[in-house]
């Protein structure tokens, strides 16, 4: 996921432009991984680099830098959420409460409450269930758009929700194949918030060095939460062991997930 950041001097740009910062997670089940760089513009080169040599599911929403692409051995995996929100604000806004919006809400609700309720199974029995429970109401839904898509105005808001939805649909139930992924990208947006947070403070970064000075402390803060480390806790083990640090091995240790320390998150 990306969210905008300024950055008042920088190069051949006005100080009013507004440039990326695109956070990644992911890594292993018992090392969590949360990175967070600085693009300025070239969006789909940059995650060509990022991306190059990754194979599996990745996790997004319809940003069209996703679209323009495609990187062997990647699959996308796009967010039930962002469909979702679309007959949300039709639903709010609509005088007749039982339409095709208030109908795609309701088969989402199931959706939810089955993750809900096996949030804290193995994936294993999580795909398991998925393909039992969950993806009857998918294709459900999916024959209920198709039947209903011709009887809506081509140009309204509930016609481009219908479209957003079967557009991106292989992305949407590709959840069901791995008990490891997400219903939507929630999870990464989650995060992404606490740096919108702080930016709201902070407004923007003065030089290119320094947003990325900004990130970089933001991996390290969120990558060491993943790991249940109190953040200010492993900034003082940092700064105590970084000095001694010779080969690469020194600063293996000090990554959160070889780190113990006696002040944990909760």
């Amino acid at each position: 996921d990306a969210t905008w950041i300024q950055v008042l001097k920088e190069l051949g740009r006005r100080a009013q432009t507004k440039s990326k910062a695109w956070l990644i997670t992911g890594g292993r089940p018992k090392t969590p991984v949360t990175i967070l760089e600085y693009c300025a513009s070239d969006h789909k080169s940059f995650l060509i680099d990022k991306l190059a040599d990754f194979q599996g599911v990745l996790h997004g929403d319809a940003d069209p830098c996703y679209q323009k692409f495609h990187l062997h051995d990647m699959t996308m995996s796009y967010c039930n959420a962002h469909s979702r929100r679309h007959y949300k604000a039709i639903a709010d806004s609509a005088k007749h409460k039982d339409g095709i919006a208030t109908h795609m809400l309701r088969e989402y609700k199931k959706l939810y409450d089955i993750e809900e309720w096996i949030r804290d199974l193995n994936p294993e029995k999580k795909q398991q269930i998925r393909q039992e429970k969950a993806k009857p109401i998918l294709e459900a839904m999916h024959q209920y758009l198709t039947d209903n898509y011709d009887d809506v105005p081509p140009k309204s808001k509930l016609r481009q929700a219908m479209d957003y939805t079967l557009r991106y649909w292989p992305g949407l139930i590709q959840y069901l194949n791995d008990g490891r992924l997400h219903i939507d990208n929630n999870h990464t947006e989650r995060q992404i918030r606490q740096f919108v947070m702080a930016r709201n403070n902070f407004l923007f970064a003065d030089t290119v060095a320094g947003v990325k000075a900004l990130c970089l402390h933001f991996s390290l803060i969120q990558t060491a939460i993943q790991n249940a480390l109190e953040p200010y806790e492993y900034y003082l083990h940092l700064f105590k062991h970084l000095p001694l640090c010779k080969a690469v091995e020194d600063y293996d240790r000090l990554l959160p997930w070889n780190v113990k320390l006696t002040k944990q998150a909760a």
